[in-house]
């Protein structure tokens, strides 16, 4: 929605699109910390993306219950990363129909989003079911190998989709095109554009283990740096919403 602003002359996002943009980023960018708690303290994430499975196996079943709350977190936290993403990038575009940079910078917030959640279902499901067969009575050491195994795989084929593919490469391609966007467009200050190219460089580097590269940043790092301009973006969308008459 949008208003027009007599001291300007042009269309201007409403009040109210300011505020829900604000308030979305925020919780986008503090959200994080919620998991990060929950499952850190249960199974020391995220160091425990790279545990055995013969480690990682009787840990998840013993810790159920805070990998589920942990993890489900992490879900809704990654679902309203579209949120996030479409808001931002109607804000950062001049307004009317969306040109093709910022349509491809929404698709890769949806794809980010999809990746992720994907990503995430590997703790929430097929994981859960190997760390009872891993558990279960009388099983023979080559059946327990064969689990730890299964498990490897399903770990790498999660991880590669989830944290190289949805957090690190798909929401570097909506960070670095909604900056571009914002460049471009002049809707918001230049600042926010160039820190969001920065964010988005940095949040792109996990991605290089696709190419057998070992990153210079985790992707803890990474993850933080683009989380800190959620939250610069929406205390932005904030002030003005507050400047705004209603």
């Amino acid at each position: 929605m949008t208003t027009l602003d007599p001291s300007h002359g042009d269309a201007t996002p409403s009040r109210s699109l300011l505020l829900a943009a604000g308030l979305v980023l925020l919780v986008q960018g503090f959200s994080i910390f919620a998991p990060m708690a929950v499952l850190g303290s249960a199974i020391q994430w995220p160091d425990s993306l790279d545990f055995p499975p013969a480690q990682m196996l009787p840990l998840l079943r013993e810790q159920l219950d805070a990998v589920r709350l942990g993890y489900g977190l992490y879900l809704g936290y990654s679902l309203l990363f579209i949120v996030t993403g479409v808001l931002t990038v109607r804000l950062a575009a001049r307004p009317g129909p969306l040109g093709a940079l910022a349509l491809i910078a929404v698709g890769a917030a949806a794809v980010s989003a999809l990746a992720r959640s994907i990503g995430i279902l590997r703790w929430l499901t097929g994981s859960v079911s190997l760390a009872e067969a891993h558990a279960a009575p009388g099983l023979s050491a080559e059946g327990r190998l064969a689990v730890e195994t299964m498990q490897a795989a399903i770990n790498a084929w999660g991880g590669a989709i989830g944290e190289t593919l949805g957090v690190a490469a798909f929401a570097a391609i909506w960070a670095i095109a909604t900056s571009v966007v914002i460049l471009r467009h002049r809707q918001l200050p230049a600042w926010a554009g160039v820190t969001g190219l920065v964010a988005g460089v940095l949040v792109a580097l996990p991605a290089l283990e696709l190419f057998g590269i070992a990153p210079p940043v985790s992707i803890v790092i990474s993850t933080t740096g683009i989380q800190l301009w959620f939250m610069a973006l929406g205390l932005l969308f904030l002030w003005r919403a507050l400047r705004r008459p209603a």
